[in-house]
């Protein structure tokens, strides 16, 4: 039987804010004022007891510690003498207030990492981290395993308070209880979670915790023992990787600071001879390489020497992977100025023969250079001063020959080894890549600069699977142009051929996109006072930072976390615990799906009603604007006195074509639109907005064509064949066309179309002159994206027959309308839907409620769905009686949420 485990993970809150509250005149002197005054005292804290209470710490990111116990009783008497340790006798910060931290604990059966026998991966892993990104300071919070252990004991002081359900990532939704210590009562939970596992884990030494040299960071420790290497002094440390540190130097004869990576003594002891061999082979090979986007080689140790290190020109600027975690997503200008720099550098890097493997943000660094292209410190630029942003490319100095089948170097780094989101699939599976995969990598590193994360981050799959199988997610967060998602869609196509063949090429194709780029207002931005968060970074050379590293990440969600474990004293009370949760297992396994599916039953439905509400007041505003617009008698006379030859000849400059695009124009705000359009009696389309194609300065092929046939001119439901054409009537009310295939863009429309009457004479009857429409693209249903609440979807579909699968002579229903992941789908011709069994399930539903499906567009196949659905109506207004009428518009709002099974 396997041993069980107790995970803990415990951190500050508001670490990042009480660092830049240290006295010290730089971001090191602040970070060791922070370790003396806040973290020591903290880790004492965390010490006292715990090998008694048969605890240890695993594993460190910064304040947050990994623990393992043997006992879940022994733990939560731990956890809770820690809290009141912090409030019996708090550690203060310099601003008056005092250090708070957070707990969470979930108890498991660990599961070993078959690559490395001592150490724990898994979902009990990931379920204490995940638990502890809803904490708050001075919580404890803990799974219901562990609260149906301690209940059961009955410890005296100790009670619990149940928060409800949360859905906690890679795990799915569960219980989560608080620990309660004192007096307080319940403390509330995060809204947004902010999670620990995007943090650089390093692994204690089995020599035990606190044992490390004093106490201190490894990092800050090597940082006071190490002063000189070679010809260089090192004044401070910039940044630590498993392979080496980085560090900020000079020189002791010329004075001239450099960026010196220092190997550790581990991977060049004894027995380690094809390393050093390696080192020395690839810096020379880099050495001779000079460019203004890399970051070059200058000097290095010799083979012989005891200590082995490189020497990096010393590059005063932000790393791009710091600038996106302070401000956020860039804008589209800046982003891909910065790949195209990027693709510029590597492009001379593949002129060379090489390859670099390892791009991602956080080797990426910018900087400002003034005009005579000297690098210029932004901190104390002058505000006249001319200065541009420059991209370098860093860590070249562990880049691979091209024809070399070797690993990188970083394979011995366990902080910088692959780093999984951003890897081509190809890499994973072999060391023999050329320069597409590097172009693969840019292609990951624009998506995340644009989406503010990596592509696959947010994936089921691990990331060697994600990477091979998953389609690219769309970008949410930033108005990507359709051409400029066509270059990453290709830049990160699965098979190699399928990419472009050189950075130059994805150079050449992102400058159009560049116009208006401001890079040196982002380095400034970053480094105003008021952005205090974080302070500007140096040349970092491998130094394992951010959330770029795979290893970092937590197991199955996100790439799997390595902690080795050394061995564990015996298990107390394991018979007792394992009884326990044997005996509550399936009951509560069953209360947990039940409480789950009441719990969607009570919730689902709201959603639904408000997201049906909104997209039916959606298609009752664009029918309003469209019949006001379609009343105007100046539009009436100019189509009464249209004339071909003049529309042909003087296109946007003829007056029904001003009169359309400013009247598409004023409204796109309040009511965006593809493009706006009038057929006239007989169908042909006679003016439109757009009407030119900017690339060619020619007229839209829809432009004097005949459309009678389509729903949207004759509303008859479904859209009919050209052969119809001359026999066809216009519509007489307001019309929610079918779904039909473009002829200017190539993607699927639907749209909302209203008849012109003409304005008779006096005894005279109004006649149908002419068809207004404006068209929409599927996925374009912005208004259902603002009420989406966190853990549900909102797909919009249209119940009603179509004909858009021509192989088959039958209309079908369920198209899928609008989804979170429709832009995934690049099949026009056989377009998503969703399956027969949710047709059949809302057809016989008396309640809304379906469950048990699955969703074509999923990014996880196998998920099963909950869901709500409500039918779409809206209202129109009688232009001939003056009255209102609610009509249904065929379509459904399903709101649904990922089963728990």
């Amino acid at each position: 039987m396997a041993e069980l485990k107790t995970f803990v993970f415990t951190d500050i809150c508001r670490s990042v804010d009480l660092k830049n509250e240290m006295i010290g005149r730089s971001v090191t002197e602040r970070d060791m004022a922070f370790i003396q005054q806040i973290l020591m005292p903290h880790r004492e804290r965390i010490e006292a007891h715990l090998e008694e209470m048969t605890g240890r710490v695993v594993s460190t990111a910064g304040d947050g510690h990994f623990l393992v116990f043997n006992n879940t009783i022994q733990a939560a008497v731990w956890a809770a003498d820690v809290q009141k340790s912090h409030l019996e006798n708090p550690i203060a910060t310099p601003s008056g207030g005092q250090v708070e931290v957070r707990i969470s604990m979930h108890v498991g059966v660990p599961q070993v990492d078959p690559t490395a026998p001592d150490n724990f991966v898994g979902k009990s892993v990931d379920y204490a981290s995940r638990l502890n990104d809803y904490a708050t300071g001075g919580e404890i919070l803990v799974s219901r395993s562990v609260m149906a252990i301690l209940d059961d004991v009955g410890l005296e002081g100790i009670s619990f308070h149940l928060h409800g359900r949360r859905h906690l990532k890679g795990i799915g939704h569960v219980e989560v209880h608080e620990l309660l210590y004192d007096e307080h009562g319940p403390r509330p939970l995060r809204q947004q979670p902010a999670s620990n596992t995007d943090r650089q884990w390093t692994v204690i030494p089995t020599m035990g915790a606190g044992q490390n040299d004093g106490g201190h960071d490894s990092a800050v420790a090597s940082a006071v023992r190490l002063k000189k290497v070679g010809n260089y002094e090192l004044e401070s440390l910039l940044g630590s990787g498993g392979m080496g540190d980085v560090y900020k130097g000079r020189h002791t004869q010329f004075g001239r600071q450099r960026a010196i990576k220092v190997i550790k003594p581990q991977y060049v002891a004894a027995g380690n001879e094809e390393v050093i061999r390696r080192f020395y082979q690839e810096i020379k090979a880099v050495g001779a390489l000079e460019h203004r986007n890399i970051v070059v080689a200058i000097d290095s140790s010799a083979p012989t020497d005891r200590q082995h290190y490189l020497v990096m020109e010393y590059i005063e600027g932000v790393s791009v992977h710091d600038l996106v975690e302070q401000q956020g997503h860039l804008s589209v200008p800046d982003a891909c100025e910065v790949v195209r720099q990027a693709a510029r550098g590597l492009q001379y890097i593949h002129r060379n023969e090489m390859v670099h493997r390892d791009i991602k943000p956080s080797n990426l660094m910018l900087t400002l250079v003034d005009g005579d292209g000297v690098a210029s410190q932004p901190a104390i630029a002058e505000a006249d001063e001319p200065v541009e942003g420059v991209v370098k490319i860093l860590d070249l100095g562990l880049a691979l020959l091209a024809g070399d089948a070797q690993d990188r170097l970083t394979r011995f780094d366990n902080k910088a080894m692959g780093t999984g989101m951003y890897m081509s699939p190809e890499q994973w599976k072999t060391t023999s890549v050329d320069i597409r995969a590097d172009i693969y990598s840019l292609g990951c590193t624009l998506y995340h600069l644009l989406a503010g994360k990596p592509p696959f981050v947010d994936s089921d799959l691990r990331p060697e699977k994600a990477h091979e199988k998953s389609t690219l997610p769309p970008i949410r967060t930033n108005a990507v142009p359709r051409k400029l998602w066509e270059i990453i869609e290709k830049m990160v196509a699965k098979k190699p051929e399928d990419r472009y063949a050189t950075p130059a090429e994805v150079a050449a194709e992102l400058t159009p996109f560049c116009e208006g780029n401001d890079l040196p207002a982002l380095v400034h931005g970053y480094l105003e006072p008021s952005n205090s968060s974080s302070s500007h970074r140096y040349t970092r050379i491998d130094s394992g930072a951010g959330v770029d590293t795979w290893l970092s990440r937590a197991s199955h969600l996100y790439p799997s976390r390595r902690w080795i474990l050394r061995r564990g004293l015996p298990f107390l009370f394991v018979v007792g615990a394992f009884a326990a949760l044997a005996w509550t297992a399936f009951q509560a396994r069953q209360r947990t799906i039940a409480n789950a599916m009441q719990q969607a039953r009570d919730t689902l439905p709201l959603a639904a009603e408000t997201a049906a509400n909104d997209i039916g007041e959606y298609v009752t505003k664009r029918f309003q604007i469209l019949q006001q617009a379609a009343s105007e008698p100046e539009l009436i006379e100019m189509v009464q006195s249209f004339s071909e030859d003049d529309a042909r000849s003087e296109l946007e400059s003829y007056p029904l074509a001003k009169w359309i695009k400013k009247h598409r124009q004023d409204n796109m705000d309040r009511s965006p639109s593809d493009s706006w359009f009038v057929n006239d009696l007989s169908g042909k389309q006679i003016t439109r907005h757009p009407l030119i194609v900017e690339e060619t300065k020619l007229p839209e092929d829809s432009f004097l064509e005949n459309y009678a046939y389509r729903d949207y001119f004759h509303g008859l439901g479904k859209n009919l064949t050209e052969e119809h054409a001359e026999s066809i009537e216009p519509i007489e009310s307001p019309n929610l066309s079918a779904v039909y295939l473009s002829t200017t863009t190539g993607e699927l429309k639907v749209a909302f179309s209203v008849p012109v009457w003409s304005n008779p004479a006096q005894d005279e009857k109004p006649k149908i002159i002419a068809v207004l429409s404006m068209s929409v693209e599927l996925g374009d249903f912005e208004v259902l994206n603002k009420n989406v609440q966190k853990g549900k979807d909102i797909v919009l579909v249209d119940l009603r027959e179509d004909y858009l699968d021509t192989s088959v002579k039958a209309g079908k229903r369920g198209l899928i309308l609008n989804h979170p992941f429709l832009s995934i789908w690049k099949d026009k011709q056989s377009p998503p839907r969703v399956f027969p069994e949710v047709l059949e399930a809302m057809d016989a539903s008396e309640d809304h409620f379906i469950a048990g499906y699955h969703d074509p567009l999923s990014i996880n196949p196998k998920t099963t769905y909950w869901g709500v659905f409500e039918p779409v109506s809206y209202t129109i207004q009688d232009m001939m009686t003056d009255t209102k009428k609610t009509l249904k518009a065929g379509w459904v709002v399903l709101v649904q949420t990922p089963a728990i099974n």
